[in-house]
This record gives structure tokens, C-alpha cells and sequence, in this order.
């Protein structure tokens, strides 16, 4: 069984750390809480931070002649200039974390989706808004993995989520052993999952750690970890998943049977056309691999991105990872 690192996390303290919301609420959210004995959190409430009570008089971001800025109408205060200073601040200060769960559609950090109004005065709001804790986020770390906690409740992208978390982790540890042996273990495991999120990217970061140009190992990392987090941009297509689990089946073809191959290949086909998850499909090759004792194949971080414990525990699905 893999050993996982633990990924470091920034999440919103709302989401089931403490009452703080604007209201005095806390937010309840099943994934955080099974999440809290697989990573590392540190939470902040941005408003509280900026001096905001609890509970307080709410906050929104108002459009005001095409500049977004954030207020708390019942009192006419414009937050945006303390909110970002504090960001700024925070942020800046932040050393090996690997992502951020944020309060959905928040004015301060809702990463997408945020009412944005008019005018300080009742209108109809548009939903296009980024909050303004979660704009800077943005701007310092666009190569983290940044999700909220409403969304974390879609399938697809709570695997990409944990997915990239734990590979980002686990790239922490090589930077954090300064050795050249555990980049090219590290590379050499992740072959698979680098080629299903991007195939030439991932022949980039081969060519980085063969070092034909013998570079020191600073510049190695540094080169490696561009390519990397430019390869974790984007989820996989399902039809490059589909490529590495038909590429996994070519390992056993010849023990296989008939009936064997047909039925992988029936349930192949079912994920491409969204009917079942990719996890599906992963099991049956685990079970291969077990049963063939195929070493290089039970290496891959592809079968296991994260704990098997993290597994989705839902039927949400949508086609795409």
C-alpha cells in the first residue's frame, strides 16, 4: 500500500472549524470532516481577521461604474483596500502548502460565482464575482489546487482535487530531500497520471530529469516543478484516461482471457459514455496487478493518487476524469 504524505491546506474556518460566519453559523460539509485526518489545516476567516465581529452586518462586492469593490452596505464601508492588504499579508507568508478549500460563493472568498451588485442598494445581482481573498489566491498561488467546499461535492472534481493535493505533496518531500535519486523515483511512479493530465508535458519533465545538459540539481527541481504544475492545470480527459487503461491492459494481455479483455473492454466503454467512474475501471486493473505481481504497474501513483479511504463515498458523477 502507498504511503502518502500529508498535504498542507489553507481552508476557510467556517467550513466545520469554528462559528464565524457572518451570521454566527458554522458550515457543515461531510467531505472536510473525513478530510481532517488525511491533511494538515490551517484556517482563517478573512473577515474576522480584517476586524469584522461575529456575527456582523454582511458584506458584498458592488460594481460601482465597472470597478468591483467590496462593501458592507449597512454601513457604507468600503473593505477592499483592508481586505487585500491582509490577503496580500497572509499569503505572502505562506510556505509549503499544497491548496486551499474556500467558502463557496463568498464575497471575500468565493473562488467563482459571486453575487456582485449593482449598487450599495437592493438590485438584481449578477453571478459572475471572484471574492476578494480569494482573487489573490488567485493571483500568488494559480498553480495550487483551489477548490470550494460546495464544489468538492461534484465527483470529477473532488478526485482532480485529491488528485493533485497529493501529488503536490508528494513533490514537496523530493524538494524537501534535495536528492536527484527521489526525482527520478518521483517522475518514474507519477509516468502514468503525468501522461493521463498532459502527454507532451510529461515527456518535457522525462527530458528534465535525464539532464542531458547537466544542470545543477537547483535548476533540475526548479525546471521539473514549472512543467509540473503547468501539467496539473487541467483536469484529464476521459479519452486520456482511456488511453492509459488501455495502454495498463497491454501488460496482461497475454494471461488474460477471452472473456477477461471483453469484459474490460464493456467497462471501458461504460465510463467513456459517463455510465460508471474511472474508479471502476482502476480496480479491475489493481486486480490484475495483484494477481500478476506485475511490480512496475503497482509502482504507479495512477492506480492510487490518494488514500483509498478518501474514495467518493457518492453517486454524483460526471464524465471528464
Amino acid at each position: 500500500m502507498r504511503k502518502f504524505k500529508k498535504p498542507r491546506l489553507i481552508i476557510s474556518k467556517c467550513i466545520e472549524f469554528e462559528s464565524c460566519r457572518y451570521n454566527g453559523l458554522i458550515i457543515s460539509s461531510d467531505f472536510v470532516k473525513q478530510l481532517k485526518d488525511y491533511v494538515k489545516f490551517q484556517p482563517v476567516c478573512p473577515e474576522v481577521e480584517i476586524g469584522l465581529g461575529i456575527p456582523r452586518d454582511p458584506i458584498r462586492l458592488i460594481d460601482l461604474k465597472g470597478t468591483v469593490e467590496l462593501f458592507q452596505p449597512a454601513t457604507e464601508r468600503c473593505l477592499t483596500g483592508t481586505m487585500k492588504n491582509f490577503a496580500r499579508q497572509y499569503l505572502e507568508d505562506l510556505k509549503d502548502y499544497d491548496g486551499f478549500i474556500l467558502k463557496n460563493k463568498s464575497p471575500s472568498c468565493g473562488i467563482k460565482a459571486v453575487k456582485v451588485y449593482p449598487g450599495l442598494k437592493e438590485g438584481r445581482p449578477r453571478t459572475d464575482g471572484v471574492g476578494v481573498f480569494a482573487s489573490e489566491v488567485y493571483n500568488l498561488y494559480p498553480y495550487l489546487a483551489v477548490e470550494d467546499e460546495g464544489r468538492l461535492r461534484n465527483l470529477k472534481i473532488r478526485e482532480n482535487f485529491l488528485t493533485k493535493i497529493y501529488t503536490l505533496s508528494a513533490f514537496r518531500k523530493v524538494k524537501e530531500s534535495g536528492e536527484l535519486n527521489h526525482l527520478i523515483e518521483f517522475h518514474s511512479s507519477n509516468k502514468f497520471l503525468l501522461m493521463a493530465y498532459n502527454q507532451n508535458l510529461s515527456q518535457k519533465m522525462g527530458q528534465v530529469v535525464a539532464n542531458h545538459d547537466h544542470l545543477p540539481l537547483e535548476k533540475i527541481i526548479s525546471n521539473y516543478q514549472e512543467l509540473l504544475f503547468k501539467t496539473l492545470e487541467k483536469p484529464p480527459l476521459y479519452t486520456s484516461n482511456i488511453n492509459i487503461l488501455m495502454h495498463s491492459m497491454g501488460y496482461f494481455s497475454e494471461e488474460l482471457s477471452h472473456n477477461e479483455k471483453s469484459f474490460f473492454l464493456e467497462s471501458i466503454e461504460k465510463y467513456r459514455e459517463g455510465v460508471i467512474p474511472l474508479i471502476v475501471n482502476l480496480n479491475i486493473l489493481k486486480s490484475w496487478i495483484i494477481r500478476f505481481d506485475e511490480d512496475y504497474l503497482a509502482k504507479q501513483t495512477y492506480f492510487e493518487p490518494y488514500p483509498e479511504e478518501l474514495m467518493p463515498i457518492t453517486t454524483l458523477y460526471e464524465r471528464g476524469f
